[in-house]
């Protein structure tokens, strides 16, 4: 089966590793994967060459700003190359390779399958602009195959804001590698006496920074912390800056492989927006490292499944999940974050893959 993967960029989060995880499987099956990928922006770190070596094809034009005349370059490049390839099936992520994909999918009668590993519809912008992309999303669909992660996604995207066709909505967790935790150089300079609350990805809006800096100054009054941010992103400085004037002992890392991240961990805290299912609370849960953050997205379902402990959206309420869990005993392995890094979902993807493009 040849099976081509869609994606704005391969910047170093959950679309790239899942993506990873699914060639490799399908790969090692007998499948011919490509991959087809824009560029990552100036703050990001581009890891396709590294977790996807020989598979990806660079589109120019193509990325995460939105820009008409790059985006009008890229959508021919990506015609052309469609054309040739003529693969069973097309998996898209991603929200601008989603929308690209779905439509040249539609004019080249090419099988679609489009994975929202999150999306824009809320979190990013006033009411007007979302209410623009949740119409933009449901002209898009088409007659395209579209998954979830979770259930609630799914209720949503598909009940709540009516994209796509009914019948042809999935569920499916992604496969998640497991990460083993390492100690590293760096973890010698942090200070041994107190827990150490990890912020781990991208300093964006949508991740609100602001409110996690908040949440550990109010843990900070129950109990001393120490904050390691491993991440970058267009947020950072400003985030430092807060940092300082809200006095927080605090370790800034720029981007470090999750395996070191959390070999030096006590609690991995998130205060998103919104969120699909996140990869790095999954990694978390899986090393051992207990995970606290709201019930957005996702992250309800994390919340239900035991992956996460879910408190109300404010810095009190997050700082009060955080010292309880600093309190109790460090837990183990969660099972289910064990569960999704086995090669039975990959098979599944196939089998969802083999499924679309035998329906006309």
């Amino acid at each position: 089966m040849k099976i081509v993967h869609l994606v704005a960029r391969l910047n170093d989060g959950g679309p790239a590793r899942v993506i990873a995880q699914l060639a490799a499987a399908h790969r090692a099956a007998g499948h011919e994967v490509v991959v087809l990928a824009g560029a990552c922006a100036a703050d990001e770190r581009d890891i396709g060459d590294e977790v996807l070596p020989g598979l990806v094809e660079r589109v120019g034009g193509l990325g995460r700003s939105l820009s008409p005349w790059s985006d009008l370059r890229a959508a021919f490049a990506l015609r052309g190359r469609l054309r040739d390839l003529a693969p069973e099936v097309v998996h898209t992520h991603t929200a601008k390779a989603g929308a690209l994909g779905r439509l040249l999918c539609r004019s080249l009668s090419l099988p679609c399958l489009h994975t929202y590993h999150g999306h824009v519809l809320h979190g990013y912008w006033a009411r007007p602009v979302h209410a623009a992309f949740a119409v933009a999303e449901r002209a898009c669909a088409g007659n395209a195959w579209h998954q979830a992660l979770t259930p609630s996604q799914l209720h949503e995207l598909r009940d709540q804001h009516a994209i796509g066709r009914v019948a042809r909505w999935r569920w499916l967790p992604p496969p998640v590698a497991r990460v083993v935790p390492r100690r590293a150089a760096w973890h010698d300079a942090l200070p041994a006496d107190r827990p150490r609350v990890l912020w781990l990805g991208r300093f964006a809006g949508v991740k609100d920074p602001g409110l996690w800096l908040e949440t550990v100054a109010a843990l900070s009054a129950i109990r001393p912390v120490h904050a390691v941010l491993c991440g970058d992103g267009a947020l950072r400085g400003r985030a430092e800056a807060q940092a300082a004037s809200l006095g927080l002992s605090a370790t800034w890392t720029g981007f470090v492989p999750a395996a070191e991240a959390l070999g030096c961990a006590d609690l991995l805290l998130m205060t998103s927006r919104n969120e699909g299912l996140p990869l790095s609370a999954i990694e978390a849960a899986g090393a051992g490292v207990p995970v606290v953050a709201p019930a957005v997205g996702g992250l309800a379902d994390a919340a239900r499944w035991g992956v996460v402990r879910a408190a109300e959206r404010t810095p009190q309420a997050l700082a009060m999940a955080c010292a309880a869990i600093l309190a109790a005993p460090r837990p183990g392995p969660h099972p289910l974050a064990l569960a999704l890094a086995g090669q039975k979902l990959a098979a599944r993807y196939l089998d969802l893959y083999r499924h679309i493009a035998r329906c006309p």
